[in-house]
């Protein structure tokens, strides 16, 4: 998967803090809890099976009274692909550990089949983490 998509949401969400809310609303994961402010960044990984292939995701930090409260990351998957998913545990894991907060993984899909897959995710261990995938059509149609 291209990263461009990454930095292009990277780059919304940027602008807008709030579309990260707008697309983390799209799941059927537990309402946000409290907060007061958004910071948006760009996290990246290489995995150690696949070091010429640079991972990027993009992360909202949700806090209330300078405290983090929940780290939203974002990915967009045009069609199902192993190497990537495994990329999510280890970005989840990562992002729990620098930000000491629960962490939600949305899975943009372009498609309602790659949704499906991305659900199998779902459950990636007892670390306080959860994947959402997110049909959104309207985003990545013309991918």
């Amino acid at each position: 998967m291209s990263i461009e998509y990454n930095e292009l949401l990277a780059m919304l969400m940027e602008t807008r803090p709030e579309f990260a809310t707008e697309l983390y609303n799209f799941t059927d994961g537990p309402d946000l809890p409290d907060y007061d402010s958004i910071t948006v960044s760009r996290r990246t990984l290489t995995l150690p099976e696949h070091p010429n292939r640079l991972r990027v995701c993009v992360a909202a930090a949700y806090a209330k009274g300078g405290e983090r409260v929940i780290a939203i990351l974002f990915d967009a998957v045009l069609e199902p692909d192993p190497v990537q998913a495994e990329s999510w545990l280890q970005f989840m894991t990562d992002a729990q550990r620098a930000l000491s907060c629960m962490v939600a993984f949305v899975v943009l899909c372009r498609d309602a089949r790659t949704a499906h897959w991305a659900l199998s995710y779902s459950k990636v261990g007892d670390i306080g983490c959860y994947v959402l995938p997110v049909v959104i059509p309207s985003l990545l149609a013309s991918a």
